[in-house]
């Protein structure tokens, strides 16, 4: 019996390594140091010493120097604090829907502060990024959203109105999950390393890189 008992521990503690390591070969192939960059890309990543796979098939290449995790912890601040700045904007809204709705009481404009929040922070995560290609505190940090394997292309609209809606859902939309989020941000950035590659960028096919020098 305790022979059995020994093999089936032995064997789960084998399968689950086998699983930990197919868990870091995918992540590998999703960040753009690691990955092979599909058929028709002609961008290559770099960053901080380390260089990416470059794109088969010849051709001019063109090299994009990801973040570093200094300049993209900077643009992470700069950026909460805009945006918590910013919720000035519908929190006013909120207390005139209140005021119009229950004057005495404080569920609607709790609610309304809620839902106005989420669609404020999403538009100010999609509209710089499509427009401008970075929200304020990336640009002021000399950094910029691209497209994952198009890395002089701004994102599609999609594309930012995606990775906008999941950083507002994880850091607003969810009670209580919003303050884990907002301590862990920091520490994911830390530990994101070498990659230099979020799970949001994953998600919505984006990179965040340097802004070329003029």
């Amino acid at each position: 019996m305790e022979t059995l008992e020994g093999g089936r521990t032995a064997a789960g503690a084998m399968d689950r390594a086998a699983r930990r390591e197919r868990a870091r070969e995918e992540q590998r192939m999703r960040h753009p140091l690691t990955a092979e960059p599909p058929e028709g890309s002609r961008t290559a990543y770099a960053c901080a010493g380390l260089a990416g796979r470059a794109p088969v098939g010849g051709g001019e290449v063109a090299t994009v120097e990801l973040a570093s995790t200094g300049r993209r912890f900077a643009a992470m601040v700069i950026d909460l604090a805009i945006a918590a700045i910013s919720l000035a904007a519908p929190g006013t809204l909120a207390s005139g829907i209140q005021y119009a709705v229950d004057p005495d009481g404080q569920g609607y404009f709790l609610l309304a502060f809620w839902l106005l929040g989420c669609v404020w922070l999403t538009f100010y995560g999609a509209v710089f990024v499509a427009l401008w290609g970075g929200t304020p505190g990336l640009l002021l940090t000399g950094l910029r959203v691209v497209r994952l394997w198009d890395g002089h292309e701004r994102p599609t609209w999609k594309q930012s109105f995606r990775r906008a809606r999941l950083l507002t859902v994880v850091g607003w939309l969810i009670p209580l999950v919003n303050l884990v989020a907002f301590l862990s941000r920091p520490l994911r950035i830390l530990t994101e390393r070498p990659y230099h590659h979020s799970v949001i960028d994953i998600a919505a096919r984006t990179a965040i890189a340097r802004r070329p020098a003029r």
